[in-house]
């Protein structure tokens, strides 16, 4: 159980400061009703984990390849959202 848990701990950490970001970048968007594109983005993300999160199942990475999966998800919609966020077209002044 420690040696996984060995394993996963530098996966772990890389995530943290990309999901703070992602999860920054969403409450912007939220907040601004940009939600469509945040369904969009994240179905986007979903399609670079699912085939990761299936071969961890079939190769037999275990844990650590979901994780590395989990990773290129955030990874993903960090890139998705900075690049909404960069283009300004979520900023409506006046939208309700």
């Amino acid at each position: 159980m420690l040696a996984q848990a060995a394993k996963l701990w530098p996966l772990f950490a890389l995530m943290q400061p990309l999901a703070g970001a992602v999860f920054a970048l969403d409450g912007i968007l939220i907040g601004a009703s940009d939600t469509a594109y945040l369904m969009w983005s994240m179905l986007a993300a979903s399609t670079l984990f699912i085939p990761i999160a299936a071969l961890s199942l079939a190769l037999g990475w275990g844990i650590v390849g979901v994780w590395i999966g989990l990773d290129v998800l955030i990874a993903a919609r960090l890139v998705l959202l900075a690049a909404r966020f960069a283009g300004r077209r979520w900023a409506v002044v006046g939208y309700a």
